[in-house]
């Protein structure tokens, strides 16, 4: 398998932020792979930090998730560390690789679980209503979880303000352009946070 990326969140101890950033800008460039983005949370469950990265292959990938296991201080932040989990993501096929650079001042991961077998039903369907949809707020990427027990993806949106978040997904239905045809009723579960670049975030 060719690139593929991973989500590292960190559940960090309340007003920790400042400390964890200056660590994971310090201890990043030094864990593998290829930095495309870091966030905190603002809305959903806080205190989190996601951290984007692009790895060329599945063997760089396992070989950074496994220093990461067997470190004695996880990416610098140990001493602010509550839980950290790594998921592994193939992007959807039709899509180009995420890249650095200003995209919005908001991102918005969300996940959905899918019912078994219609992975690639969601893919077809979704390739078709993307380039509408991407034309009123960029899609940064669309993922198919690749480890744990329930199917799912993740979607990543990018938007100027949170204003522009809800005129957007309210006109995107309005028009019919979203969501792709069939595709909630592929879907078991959904969540949903929205984050904010930290200071030394490659993707703005």
């Amino acid at each position: 398998m060719s690139t593929l990326h991973e989500v590292t969140t960190l559940e960090i101890k309340v007003f920790s932020n400042a400390a964890v950033y200056a660590a994971l800008e310090k201890a990043l460039p030094e864990a593998g792979g290829r930095l495309i983005g870091a966030f905190a949370s603002d809305i959903g469950e806080l205190s989190r930090v996601l951290i984007l990265r692009e790895f060329d292959d599945a063997n760089a990938l396992v070989a950074a998730r496994q220093k990461l296991l067997l470190s004695t201080d996880p990416l610098g932040c140990a001493e602010s560390l509550v839980s950290l989990r790594s998921e592994s993501y193939a992007l959807f096929p039709f899509l180009p690789q995420p890249q650095p650079g200003a995209h919005g001042r908001w991102y918005e991961f969300r996940t959905y679980g899918l019912r078994q077998g219609l992975l690639g039903q969601t893919i077809g369907a979704w390739q078709d209503a993307v380039p509408a949809r991407h034309a009123m707020s960029p899609l940064v990427g669309a993922f198919t979880a690749l480890d744990g027990e329930q199917p799912r993806f993740l979607n990543i949106w990018a938007y100027e303000s949170l204003e522009q978040r809800s005129q957007v997904r309210a006109e995107a239905v309005k028009q019919g352009v979203w969501p792709p045809k069939g595709g909630p009723a592929s879907l078991t579960t959904m969540t949903s946070w929205v984050c904010a670049p930290t200071p030394f975030s490659p993707m703005t």
